[in-house]
């Protein structure tokens, strides 16, 4: 998340002001673990950012369909999923919006879903040249 910083005054540090603003993916956790690894090992931060970009377009046509279909179950099913790997890769706008959606098939209705997948759609369209660039810089 990128947020500006206000001096309080000249003689103390600079600190946050509130923001709203969240970047598409956080890839800190993901570049860490890439510092952790072995030389000549192969690159798992690689292998987890491939892994979910090959699997996310499918996981939002099956939350299309199971919104189409008002499939509360499978809508909180596959939300849940693709919110545990976006997690794990930083895709925080991606996260929060499978939230969402998980909680509202989990209350058993779909109302609105639609419009939420959507919206997932647009998120991975703007996290995916984010990880694309992080997978490649290896």
């Amino acid at each position: 998340m990128i947020c500006l910083s206000q001096a309080s005054s000249s003689a103390r540090p600079l600190r946050p002001l509130h923001c709203d603003v969240q970047e598409p993916v956080d890839i800190s956790s993901l570049q860490a673990l890439r510092q952790l690894q072995r030389p000549g090992r192969p690159d798992g931060v690689a292998r987890i950012v491939t892994s979910f970009l090959e699997e996310t377009d499918a996981r939002l046509d099956v939350l299309r369909r199971a919104s189409a279909a008002g499939d509360a179950h499978t809508l909180e099913r596959a939300a849940h999923a693709l919110r545990g790997i976006a997690g794990t890769v930083g895709a925080n706008e991606m996260y929060d919006l499978a939230m969402r959606l998980e909680h509202i098939g989990r209350e058993g209705h779909t109302v609105g879903t639609e419009d939420l997948v959507t919206e997932l759609e647009s998120a991975l369209a703007r996290a995916r040249p984010i990880l694309n660039r992080l997978r490649d810089a290896v």
